[in-house]
């Protein structure tokens, strides 16, 4: 049946009204809780710079490549699991789709099917003139956030799998590096985009091949709690960053520009933390965490830079914060917003499994920092590993990457 979706991506004034709206409308099943214990707050060292070129905001409307059905996006594959290629449903994208019955105002039919990073567009093909105004809104907040803010929203992710087998009731760590340097709050910066979004994806080179696709589920469990893995924290913002498959962040440095990140080589400190030069949103994002703890981002698998081990980042908020500037979070600097910051990490096989049979990965394997940033080895190394698998693919190549982790914290 027909399903109408409408972007996270679109215009947005800088207030906590309107970003509380978006956060409703990003929203998913799912909710954060934390452990208790001291964030470090060194910055981290590493190349966490990025002044990629994604992806804009989709409409709820066809966009892009004569795509048709009222919640067809760019795409022309089908399934309600369908990653990446070509099909049609109601959320599909990237390429030139049908919903069943194309034409004008009919939708597609289909499941949440993935692309391959997104693209903006113009909207095309609304029933409506409410939803022509919808489209070009959504359309233009997308264009307006710069290349690579995010993918086109594919409808929400499948429901948490099981936890069972996921380590809980283990004490957290923080990350002997911190929060990094490379932080971004929703309404930091003059941008068109919220990142209260679940789906997160892009990438700095357009060109390059988009990476293996990836459902990262995050729960939040209260470290206070004696029964921790029967108490999970509600309504705390999760904010989550990476980089892209060639190790690039959004956000940061000019493209070509003498602060433009080069993730080959060793990071030195260029871009710095206050280089937030550009609108580039993609591979960072926000979620609020339901009645379950959980939140969910719709992702790629992440790449490294020469000087960091490969990682995702994490800090925790209580639901409300706001923008303090350029600092390294804290419960002082943050009216006792903050609650928790980390880094973590993936088992160094599965890396291999993904980077030495998928592109953009595979080209860079042949460096020689590759070895080292796959061990997680560093110094004060949180040791905080994502259970993860991959289904989909085709002897390793291509697929999904599911990936959960569970994180204690104390919501005081």
């Amino acid at each position: 049946m027909s399903t109408k979706r409408r972007s996270v991506s679109s215009a947005r004034t800088p207030t906590l009204s309107r970003r509380r709206v978006l956060a409703g409308l990003g929203a998913i099943a799912a909710t954060a809780c934390g452990s208790s214990g001291t964030a470090a707050t060194g910055s981290g060292s590493g190349s966490e710079s990025g002044s990629g070129s994604g992806s804009g905001g989709s409409g709820s409307a066809a966009q892009t490549g004569g795509a048709s059905g009222s919640t067809a996006q760019t795409g022309n594959a089908s399934g309600s699991t369908a990653h990446t290629g070509s099909a049609s449903g109601s959320a599909a994208q990237t390429g030139s789709a049908s919903g069943s019955g194309s034409g004008n105002g009919s939708g597609a039919s289909g499941g949440a099917s993935h692309d391959d990073g997104g693209s903006s567009g113009t909207a095309d093909a609304a029933s409506t003139p409410e939803e022509d105004a919808t489209q070009a809104a959504d359309a233009t907040g997308g264009a307006e956030a710069g290349a690579g803010s995010a993918a086109g929203d594919a409808g929400p992710l499948p429901a948490a799998p099981s936890w069972d087998t996921v380590p809980m009731c283990v004490a957290s760590n923080t990350d002997a590096q911190g929060q990094g340097p490379f932080f971004i709050h929703d309404q930091e910066g003059n941008v068109d985009v919220s990142l209260y979004r679940q789906d997160i994806r892009g990438r700095y080179n357009q060109d390059a091949e988009p990476g293996v696709e990836m459902d990262l589920y995050l729960r939040v469990l209260d470290s206070t709690s004696t029964t921790c893995n029967q108490v999970p924290v509600q309504d705390v913002d999760i904010y989550i960053w990476h980089t892209d498959g060639q190790g690039y962040y959004s956000g940061f440095g000019v493209r070509g520009g003498a602060d433009e990140q080069h993730p080959d080589t060793p990071y030195a400190g260029v871009p710095s933390t206050n280089d937030l030069d550009n609108t580039d949103r993609f591979l960072r994002g926000v979620q609020t965490t339901d009645e379950n703890g959980v939140v969910a981002f719709r992702s790629i698998f992440p790449g490294w830079y020469n000087g960091r081990d490969l990682h995702i980042h994490f800090v925790a908020f209580k639901k409300g914060s706001v923008t303090e500037g350029r600092v390294a979070y804290d419960k002082a600097n943050s009216g006792g917003y903050w609650l928790f910051t980390t880094q973590f990490y993936f088992d160094p096989t599965f890396i291999r499994s993904i980077h030495e049979n998928n592109q953009p990965y595979l080209r860079r394997t042949t460096l020689s920092a590759y070895a080292n940033a796959i061990l997680e080895n560093e110094p004060g190394n949180s040791q905080i590993h994502a259970k993860a698998s991959l289904s989909g693919d085709t002897s390793g190549v291509g697929g999904v990457v599911t990936a959960q982790l569970q994180i204690l914290l104390d919501p005081s």
